[in-house]
C-alpha cells in the first residue's frame, strides 16, 4: 500500500488497484501560523496598484500592457488549476490570491469561491473538519451566486457541492456532541455554531483510487494505516477535478 502526501508531486499509479492514504497530521495548524495567508476576509480591499496619469504614455504601451497582463494572469491561473489538480492546495491558494486580489466581478467572485474550496480540502486533509466545512460552505455559495448553467466551472461547483454535503452528513455525529449532550445539525446557521469538535485531530478521511485512476474521499473513522483492505461499503465521494483553463476565465470575463 502507498502512502499519499498531498504536498508531494502527481501521484503516479503503478498498477490499477491501490489504496492511498494521506497520513495523520501531526496537528491542526492554528491560523497565525500561516501568518493570516487563510484569514480571507469579505471586507478586504486591495491595494490600489500604480496608474500613470493620462498623457504619459501612448495608447499602443497602454495595449501592450493590457496583453502582458492577461497573459500574467492566465499563466497564474493556470499553475492554480495544476497546484489544485494534484492536491497542492496551500500553493494553490497563492496563485488564486494574487488572481483574486486584481480581479473583478465576476472573476472575482469565482476565483474567491475557488479558493476557498482549496482552503477547505487543505482544513479537511489536516483533520480540522470543521474548518474544511465553512470554507467550502463559503465557495461553494459564491459558485452557485454565478449562476453557471454549464462548462467547467459549473461542473466544479456541482462536485464541490456533492463533497460538502458528503461532510456534512458523514459530520453530524461528530459535530453537535460533547462530554454532556447532543444537539441535532438541521443545516441551520445555529447548528454550524454547536458544540463539539467536529472529530478535530481525528483521521476520518482518506483517499482512495479506483481502478480507473479516480481518487475518492472515503470516509471511514475506525480504520489504521496498516489495514490494507479498502472496505468499498464506506461512504465516499469524487474528488473534485477542475478541467479548466484560462480561455474559460476569459469566457467567464466576457460574459
Amino acid at each position: 500500500m502507498a502512502l499519499l502526501n498531498i504536498w508531494s508531486p502527481p501521484f503516479l499509479p503503478s498498477s490499477s488497484s491501490s489504496s492511498l492514504l494521506l497520513p495523520p497530521s501531526k496537528s491542526i495548524f492554528p491560523s497565525f501560523l500561516y501568518k493570516n495567508q487563510f484569514s480571507l476576509s469579505s471586507n478586504y480591499k486591495p491595494s490600489a496598484s500604480y496608474r500613470f496619469p493620462p498623457g504619459r504614455r501612448s495608447i499602443h504601451e497602454e495595449e501592450d500592457d493590457d496583453d502582458d497582463d492577461d497573459n500574467l494572469v492566465g499563466g497564474k491561473f493556470t499553475e492554480a488549476v495544476a497546484l489544485f489538480n494534484t492536491r497542492d492546495y496551500f500553493g494553490c491558494h497563492d496563485f488564486l490570491e494574487t488572481i483574486w486580489n486584481d480581479s473583478e466581478e465576476p472573476t472575482r467572485s469565482l476565483v474567491h469561491g475557488i479558493l476557498q474550496c482549496a482552503v477547505g480540502f487543505h482544513h479537511l486533509f489536516n483533520q480540522n473538519h470543521k474548518g474544511a466545512m465553512m470554507e467550502m460552505g463559503e465557495g461553494v455559495c459564491k459558485l452557485r451566486k454565478l449562476n453557471l448553467e454549464s462548462g467547467p466551472f459549473h461542473q466544479f461547483e456541482r462536485d464541490m457541492s456533492a463533497v460538502l454535503d458528503f461532510i456534512y452528513q458523514t459530520q453530524l455525529e461528530f459535530a453537535a456532541c460533547n462530554d454532556d449532550m447532543c444537539v441535532a445539525m438541521d443545516q441551520s446557521e445555529t447548528s454550524y455554531k454547536l458544540l463539539g469538535g467536529y472529530g478535530a485531530g481525528q483521521h476520518l478521511y482518506w483517499l482512495e483510487m479506483d481502478g480507473s485512476a479516480s481518487l475518492y474521499i472515503v470516509f471511514s473513522p475506525d480504520r489504521s494505516l496498516t489495514d490494507t483492505n479498502a472496505n468499498s461499503n464506506k461512504p465516499r465521494v469524487r474528488l473534485p477535478i477542475l478541467y479548466a483553463s484560462q480561455e474559460h476565465l476569459m469566457e467567464l470575463e466576457d460574459s
